[in-house]
This record gives C-alpha cells, sequence and structure tokens, in this order.
C-alpha cells in the first residue's frame, strides 16, 4: 500500500453552522493523510510563538505541504505564511472570495498555489499566483442520491439575501409547490439533513446574485451587487435533482455545455420552472444529463485533479510585492482584536512589543490599535 503524502492544514477556528473545516478535511483525505490545527487555540501566545508551534508540528509530523485558510483576517496574513520557508509547499484556501479578494491576493503571494472557486482562479493565475478551482461542500458520503421519493415541486435554501423574496411570492403567486429553508431551521441545521430535502425536490434555484460589500479595499464595493459563484449548483447535482440557476460566470466555466439551465430576469425564471414542472420527461432528462456532469466535481473524483496540481507545483520565485498601509492596518488590528476578544492578558503585551520587527511605518497602527483595545481587554477582565 503507497503511503499517502502528509498535509497539515491550519484553521483560524471551528466553525459551529457551517463547519467547513470538516468538508476540507474529508475532501483531503480521500488523497492525502491531514494534520490540523486552529489558530484559536494558541491565541494565549504571540504571532512568533504560534509559528514556532506549527513549524515544531512539521517537523514532528515531517509535512511538506501545508494550506491556510484565507479570506476574513485572523493571524494569518502574509508575513505570517512568508515565516515558512524552505521546500514546504504553501497553500491558500478561500471560500469567499469574491468579497476579499484584494486581501487574499496579498495573502496569496506568500503561498505557492491558491484553492478557490472559478472565476477568482483566473484572477490570481493572471499575476502568476498559482490558482485552481475547488469547491468545498462535495463530500460524496453526504451529498448523494438517497433514492428519495421527491415531493417538493422547488426548494430554497440559504440565507435571506438580496431579492430573494420577489422569487419566493412568484412562486407563491402561481401557486408553486415550494420550500425554503436556512442552516438555522431544525429541518435543515445539518448538511445530511439539507441533503435528503434535496434529493426529495425536483428543481433546486440556485440564486446567485450577492452584495459586493462596502469594504473600502474592495475596488467592486462601489457597484451594489455582483454575480457569484455558489456552491449550491454541485451540491444539488450530486444528489441527483435539477438545479436552475441564475446567471453567474462560473456557471459556464464548470458547466460549459449548458448541463445547467440558467435564467437572468425573474420572468425567465418562472417559465424555465414551470415548463420543467410541466414537462417530466425533460425534466427527467435533464437531471440526468446534470447529475453526470455534476460527479466529476465530487471529493472522490476532483480530488485527484487537486493531488496532481498540488503535486505537480514547483516552488516559484518569490513575488516581489509592495505591501501596502491599509493591510497592515486591517492585519495589525486582528493582532489586538482577537487577544482582547479571548481576554488573553499576556499575548495581548507582548505582541505590542512584537509588532516592532515589523516595517518602521507600522509602528504609528500598533500603539494606536494597542491602544483602542486595551480599554475593552481590562473590562472584559473585569466584567
Amino acid at each position: 500500500m503507497i503511503a499517502k503524502d502528509q498535509i497539515l492544514i491550519i484553521y483560524k477556528d471551528q466553525k459551529t453552522v457551517t463547519k467547513n473545516q470538516e468538508f476540507w478535511n474529508d475532501k483531503f483525505s480521500n488523497k492525502f493523510n491531514v494534520n490540523h490545527l486552529y489558530l484559536y487555540d494558541y491565541i494565549h501566545l504571540t504571532n512568533k510563538n504560534i509559528i514556532d508551534v506549527i513549524k515544531k508540528k512539521i517537523t514532528e509530523l515531517k509535512v511538506d505541504k501545508i494550506m491556510f485558510e484565507g479570506d476574513h483576517l485572523s493571524l494569518i496574513d502574509y508575513n505570517f505564511i512568508k515565516s515558512f520557508e524552505g521546500n514546504l509547499k504553501k497553500g491558500l484556501f478561500c471560500g469567499d472570495d469574491t468579497e476579499w479578494h484584494q486581501v487574499n491576493l496579498l495573502t496569496g503571494c506568500a503561498c505557492d498555489f491558491v484553492l478557490t472557486d472559478p472565476v477568482s482562479s483566473l484572477k490570481f493565475n493572471e499575476l502568476g499566483i498559482r490558482s485552481i478551482f475547488s469547491t468545498i461542500e462535495a463530500n460524496d458520503n453526504i451529498f448523494k442520491d438517497y433514492k428519495l421519493e421527491k415531493e417538493i415541486d422547488v426548494l430554497f435554501f440559504g440565507r435571506d439575501k438580496t431579492d430573494r423574496k420577489d422569487y419566493i411570492n412568484l412562486l407563491k403567486e402561481n401557486n408553486i409547490n415550494y420550500l425554503s429553508v436556512n442552516p438555522y431551521l431544525e429541518i435543515s441545521d445539518t448538511m445530511e439533513k439539507l441533503a435528503k430535502l434535496i434529493n426529495k425536490s425536483k428543481i433546486v434555484i440556485n440564486l446567485t446574485k450577492s452584495s459586493n460589500g462596502s469594504r473600502y479595499y474592495n475596488p467592486s464595493s462601489s457597484l451594489k451587487y455582483g454575480y457569484f459563484f455558489k456552491g449550491r449548483i454541485i451540491m444539488v447535482g450530486m444528489c441527483n435533482s435539477l438545479c436552475v440557476s441564475e446567471y453567474a460566470p462560473s456557471v459556464k466555466l464548470l458547466f460549459p455545455n449548458n448541463e445547467l439551465p440558467t435564467f437572468s430576469s425573474k420572468k425567465e425564471f418562472l417559465e424555465i420552472v414551470k415548463d420543467y414542472l410541466n414537462n417530466k420527461q425533460k425534466l427527467a432528462e435533464d437531471t440526468k444529463k446534470y447529475h453526470l456532469s455534476s460527479m466529476k466535481y465530487s471529493d472522490k473524483n476532483y480530488v485527484n485533479k487537486l493531488y496532481e496540481f498540488i503535486n505537480e507545483i514547483k516552488k516559484k520565485d518569490e513575488i516581489e510585492v509592495k505591501i501596502p498601509i491599509w493591510y497592515y492596518y486591517l492585519t495589525i488590528r486582528q493582532h489586538f482584536r482577537l487577544r482582547a476578544k479571548f481576554i488573553k492578558i499576556k499575548s495581548f503585551f507582548l505582541q505590542f512589543f512584537e509588532n516592532f520587527r515589523l516595517p518602521i511605518y507600522t509602528y504609528p497602527i500598533n500603539i494606536l490599535f494597542f491602544l483602542r483595545f486595551l480599554p475593552i481587554l481590562i473590562f472584559k477582565k473585569i466584567f
């Protein structure tokens, strides 16, 4: 039996609702021996000491590949990742790059590769950072055909954002049997429950329209909305139900042969849904075609592509990057915010002095956030 490669995954914390860490661990365990740790378990230490803990683990496990969680900043930033040198292959995995791309781009400059959504992957590659698409929720043991009776005509799942209610009202007005759920309802508060609801549905709607956010470093924030990749277009197909998706460029990248029906207006949405519900043969044929196409992205299939991609990556020449002041503003803020949040007094003060190893122009930022979060730390300690 061929020994599996060792890989170490560094998460910010352990999610309790989406539990994405379980999906990543399960995905890579198909081809790797997976080890992981959560940074917030070590928040009582300074950044340098946390890095030393990880380096010790790398040596003990004989790890030659390490992956860091991207997106919402924690302690994982360009300088944190840059501290790991040698022949170690370093990767960044992002599940929400559309809003955090400018941050992930700088963090990714310290890495050898990035795993992200289809469109963002092109953007990273364009700037010389090797990248490949990888969805999160594609576990074949959860999202599969349970052979359940399809008693729900149309299913919505996800949080209530943008104009989702408008689509639900259209279904109400046209007396279409539908169900709308979110991660906080008892009927759909686990992925296993959600997978079975998908199985019971003839059609699942994917709305791609999402807010661009208002973060000042995101150049797209001047536009209110964008049309982004959503993992449900793969989850639904693996469950052998039909997904009908709102337009997004990622849909064409992943399903180039029109296996996934799309709409660009509420009128077109209603026409497509009615057409499928009134034509059982067409629904069955298109569901089968879509299911077969979706399965190539399932963990047990797609992990082979990820494995080859990571193993073929060669240590690249260092990308020349000038870290902007706003990036240090974000990262240094997190150094103190997190330690104040978890009431870690010793590491809060020690991190203040450790940050003076950063460029001199960051000193005012270091002092600013030390003073800003110190009263919060004291208040939490007392009360």
